[in-house]
């Protein structure tokens, strides 16, 4: 008599879950940086500092503490940057929770399962680089598609 609503709320308490596990990583949690979006969309909004067209999508640059606000105008995002002063892989990887997949001198690649997109690189799983190079530090999911 009372399994099926026990049943129904286990089930619906896995969903909400699943979902809340499943994210992307907030970069802007990294600290104070230039924040760029890489998207399909035409958006445009007062917070994008700069917008550059980029082969099939655009890449849209704000600054950090525009991030959480700009991120919620698209339905879609492909992948996310941040250029932070200098901070070593370690101490990102700490921060969001990822661990450290493969390291091939100033770039480390990481891996979370909790985030919705990766790439297979050498037969791994990423989703996450950093790069450190000349005193600054680039960030980006699931992996920096702009220049760096």
């Amino acid at each position: 008599m009372y399994k099926l609503p026990l049943y129904i709320a286990l089930c619906v308490s896995l969903v909400y879950y699943a979902i809340a596990v499943v994210e992307n990583p907030r970069l802007e949690v990294l600290g104070d940086g230039e924040f760029a979006i890489y998207s399909r969309e035409d958006v445009r909004s007062a917070l994008v500092q700069r917008r550059v067209a980029s082969g099939i999508g655009f890449i849209y640059y704000t600054d950090s503490g525009n991030a959480a606000e700009l991120r919620a105008k698209f339905s879609k995002i492909d992948g996310e940057s941040i250029v932070l002063g200098q901070k070593t892989a370690g101490q990102i990887f700490r921060k969001l929770g990822y661990r450290e997949v493969s390291f091939s001198g100033r770039i480390t690649y990481g891996y979370s399962p909790r985030a919705r997109t990766f790439i297979t690189s050498e037969g791994q799983r990423v989703n996450l680089q950093v790069v450190e190079r000349n005193g600054t530090t680039v960030v980006g999911w699931p992996v920096i598609l702009g220049s760096y």
